[in-house]
């Protein structure tokens, strides 16, 4: 009779969980980047890590007695993308491409009935209510419709050894792709066509020593992290080279090691660095305007080895938090 009476009073503590904070509690509880008494232009949203991200907690402690806990979860998130209307897409090194669908409250895996294989997804992109996956093991980017369907490939197999970042130009409806082996920036049609090349290896203008990710402004820029050589190189629609931002430091506004690489409908620049631990932003003059996060192990502060970005048409912001096996989501409160 204890036990039962443990048990039920177990669950009714946790049916309170959650009741009578005040709404002056949430706001002080709430995650601002910079914190008070500044205004707030960056706000900490939420986790995502697996399946147990939508179950209840009531659900997770029923899961738990039954020995049930959920089997997707992220274990090495690469690069991430939304298609701004629920759906977030996150690749995964080792356990392929996982969906986490806010509308149906639930995490899946996606192609899980493509005749194309996900091992080893790199770049993901997200645009024409298509997802752009790049595959190392293929050496191409799978392209699927939006609920998993396998559409078509594009490039030869083998044509991108390592391509470790795709962006999608909105404006142009063209496919961003970084080789980082290749030392090389590729662009194509969203139904395969090849376009143009950018760069060669090299410190020159124009040319890139192991580029990392692009994006696309809202006059179809093309600005790609320039990895080693610390610095964003900015190219035109046609691939011409336009302008550099950025050096090498250790301290806010320099680069240590860049990765992923962002852009507002502003267009403002969000920059991950690994080093630095968090992302910077930088107006289109390269002023910067601030930066968010710090050396984290599982705290919603900050970040472990971050690699890849994204920004929605909503301004909400997703991070891959690489080692602490998880994407982060933000929300940008003002864009000044």
């Amino acid at each position: 009779m204890i036990k039962i009476n443990y048990i039920i009073g177990f669950f009714a503590a946790l049916l309170l969980i959650g009741c009578g904070v005040s709404k002056d509690t949430q706001k002080e509880n709430e995650i601002v980047w910079p914190p008070p008494p500044d205004e707030p232009r960056v706000k900490y949203i939420k986790t995502y890590t697996s399946e147990d991200d939508f179950a209840s907690k009531l659900g997770l402690v029923f899961s738990t007695l039954a020995g049930k806990r959920g089997n997707i979860q992220l274990s090495r998130p690469f690069d991430v993308c939304s298609d701004g209307k629920g759906k977030v897409f996150v690749s995964d090194v080792t356990q392929g491409v996982i969906v986490f669908d806010e509308l149906e409250k639930k995490v899946k895996l996606l192609g899980e009935e493509s005749p194309i294989p996900l091992g080893s997804p790199l770049g993901i992109a997200y645009g024409n209510n298509k997802v752009f996956v790049g595959i190392i093991e293929l050496g191409q980017v799978v392209v699927f419709s939006s609920d998993g369907k396998y559409l078509t490939s594009i490039g030869k197999p083998n044509t991108f050894p390592n391509p470790v970042d795709v962006a999608y130009d909105e404006l142009n409806k063209r496919v961003i792709i970084v080789d980082n082996k290749m030392h090389q920036v590729f662009v194509y049609s969203d139904s395969g066509d090849s376009l143009l090349t950018i760069g060669q290896r090299g410190e020159e203008d124009g040319e890139f020593n192991f580029p990392q990710s692009a994006d696309v402004d809202s006059g179809g820029n093309i600005y790609v992290i320039d990895a080693f050589n610390f610095r964003i190189e900015v190219f035109d629609a046609q691939g011409k080279y336009l302008r550099k931002y950025g050096e090498q430091g250790n301290v806010y506004g320099t680069f240590s090691r860049p990765k992923g690489i962002a852009l507002d409908k502003h267009n403002n620049i969000y920059v991950v660095d690994a080093i630095h631990q968090n992302f910077q932003i930088f107006n289109n003059d390269f002023e910067l305007l601030m930066f968010v996060g710090k050396f984290s192990n599982r705290d919603n502060r900050g970040f472990q080895n971050p690699i890849g970005i994204d920004i929605d048409q909503n301004n909400f912001i997703y991070v891959t938090d690489y080692l602490n096996q998880r994407v982060q989501v933000f929300q940008l409160l003002r864009a000044d």
